[in-house]
């Protein structure tokens, strides 16, 4: 199990440019001058895709915490309920999908209820109401700001690293969303994370084995993968990830000459599946 990503001194310090400050200055930054703010989490991996040391930062200058499940299209119903009301249980959450439209409506239409002049928040009516967007690699900040801004602001992508400098984007009247590269930081050695949620492209993980082992992991039942991969997986190898590897291999005939399945090749489809989000939990 993941344990949640807390600041240490092995994280790179920089953004890129000896000018700039380091993440968790940004970060810091970002949540001391927003009046609430949205951690993005990947709806497939909510507890992966949560921080404690932002969480804590939000608690320590009492600003108000909101979940935003992303990629909601990519789990089914049930499970998505479940997660959503665990999160709940905390603070406000919003279930996102913005490929089905799904959830940016309700969201932004609290945000802007939210920022009235009768809101607690909001001292008098000309104050900016601002609103800080936080989350690791790839969740999906730049698509949450284009749903809620209803237009494309902002540069979407699928690779990591799209998204460059901080910039402040108005919405709606006196509401201002924030912006930045304030991803949270990923140590360079937590490749597993990285591969998970996409910050991190298969062809430059060097253990592949073990990321496409944790993504297996995650199909506590089966069935998905045998769907879409089109492979029966017997009951005495569902907790065994390297058969189940060599039978999709086998499947899609990724066989070398001598007639071994060639495992580097199945873990980085597997991997890529998993990022682009074509295998669904």
């Amino acid at each position: 199990m993941f344990k949640k990503q807390i600041p240490s001194k092995n994280i790179p310090k920089k953004l890129g440019s000896t000018n700039m400050k380091p993440y968790w200055d940004v970060i810091r930054d970002i949540i001391k001058e927003s009046d609430i703010v949205l951690e993005v989490l990947d709806a497939r991996m909510p507890d992966i895709s949560r921080n404690d040391q932002l969480e804590e930062l939000v608690r320590e200058y009492n600003k108000e915490l909101v979940f935003i499940l992303n990629k909601a299209d990519l789990v089914d119903k049930q499970t998505l309920n479940k997660r959503y009301f665990k999160l709940k249980k905390e603070s406000n959450c919003f279930i996102i999908s913005n490929k089905e439209k799904m959830g940016t409506k309700r969201l932004r239409e609290w945000l802007i209820s939210k920022a009235k002049p009768t809101s607690s928040s909001i001292k008098r009516e000309n104050q900016e109401f601002k609103i800080g967007i936080l989350g690791y690699p790839n969740t999906g900040k730049s698509s949450v700001i284009n749903s809620i801004s209803k237009a494309s602001k902002v540069k979407v992508s699928s690779k990591a690293g799209t998204t460059h400098g901080q910039q402040w984007i108005n919405i709606w009247k006196n509401i201002k969303l924030i912006d930045s590269p304030g991803v949270i930081p990923l140590r360079q050695d937590d490749e597993i994370r990285q591969a998970l949620i996409a910050s991190k492209n298969p062809e430059k993980i060097h253990n592949l084995e073990l990321v496409a082992y944790e993504i297996i992991k995650l199909f506590p039942q089966k069935t998905s993968l045998e769907n879409f991969y089109l492979i029966k997986i017997p009951k005495d190898i569902e907790d065994n990830p390297d058969e189940i590897i060599k039978l999709i291999g086998e499947k899609k005939g990724f066989i070398k000459k001598q007639g071994l399945v060639e495992i580097n090749r199945v873990c980085i489809q597997i991997i890529r599946d998993w990022q682009t989000g074509r295998l669904r939990i």
